[in-house]
């Protein structure tokens, strides 16, 4: 076996060593799972998703956090909720996530139904909908609006699949970072990365800016 030496001597150059016990060789049809994600070959297409384990673990954070916050102000759950899934898509959304999305937004969009129907038990559907899922005026939306001293702040759960998937640009199979023959090569990735990432910014900046305080008698 020529692979775990070769990595041994890589790392042992750098002052790192290998950890026997979570390291093996596996066959890529067989699949493997690593930071939450699992990958496995499909004739030549490899396939990155989020692990089963990785959607679990979102989803009960979830439901803990609609459970713990259920009898609080509405805007700290949203608040919470936000936090929480805003930060695991961001981390998937670069492989084959819309699936995962997807559950994940079918859960929490089920748990917050059942949250205001307990705390509303004597409300119609009908009102329920008016009351939360039409104040942004996007359905399916689960948002409230609050009346404060400059205006009225609306409060929106994020939709995970409304983050969008974003592709990896892959490296170039022979591109080696500690190669100087290809310091080009990956300072315009850089250069790249970081136009990308200011355009995100923007938007996010445009977004926040949408949803602000909106002084009454004005839009």
């Amino acid at each position: 076996m020529k692979i775990i030496p070769a990595v041994k001597a890589f790392l042992a150059k750098r002052g790192l060593t290998i950890s026997e016990e979570k390291s093996r060789i596996t066959y890529i049809r067989d699949g493997f799972k690593f930071l939450g994600q699992s990958f496995r070959k499909f004739g030549s297409v490899l396939r990155i998703t989020p692990s089963i384990e990785a959607v679990r673990t979102i989803i009960e954070k979830a439901g803990t956090i609609i459970r713990t916050y259920r009898n609080d102000l509405m805007e700290k759950l949203i608040g919470k909720l936000n936090e929480t899934l805003r930060g695991w898509a961001n981390y998937h959304r670069h492989v084959v996530a819309s699936g995962a999305f997807n559950r994940v937004d079918q859960y929490v969009y089920g748990q917050l139904w059942r949250m205001i129907r307990r705390n509303h038990p004597g409300k119609s559907k009908g009102w329920l909908i008016q009351q939360y899922w039409q104040a942004a005026g996007q359905k399916w939306i689960f948002s409230v609006r609050r009346k404060r001293k400059k205006g009225v702040q609306l409060y929106c759960v994020v939709r995970v699949s409304s983050i969008g998937i974003r592709r990896h640009l892959k490296i170039k199979a022979d591109a080696n970072p500690y190669d100087p023959a290809y310091a080009g090569y990956f300072s315009y990735r850089r250069e790249k990365k970081e136009a990308r990432l200011w355009k995100e910014l923007s938007a996010r900046a445009i977004l926040r800016y949408n949803h602000r305080t909106v002084p009454q008698g004005r839009s």
